[in-house]
């Protein structure tokens, strides 16, 4: 439990701190307006934490331990 609360805590820090990047260089480089540029790193956030969040539910499902199966 505490592991999987640590790696949600990392995997939000790392996504903050990538679309900090992502912000700096749409506003710098590519001349966005700052409102436009928070809406479209959101909108990316989302779709890579979506993915993020099927893989790790994926990997969890295929490494978890099978019941037993219950005999009628």
């Amino acid at each position: 439990m505490l592991q999987r609360g640590l790696f949600c805590a990392a995997a939000a820090v790392m996504v903050g701190a990538i679309g900090a990047a992502l912000l700096q260089l749409a506003v710098m480089i590519l001349s966005f307006s700052s409102p436009v540029a928070i809406t479209l790193i959101t909108l990316v956030a989302v779709v890579l934490l979506n993915s993020l969040r099927r893989r790790i539910r994926a990997a969890k499902h295929r490494f978890a331990p099978r019941k037993p199966e219950k005999s009628a």
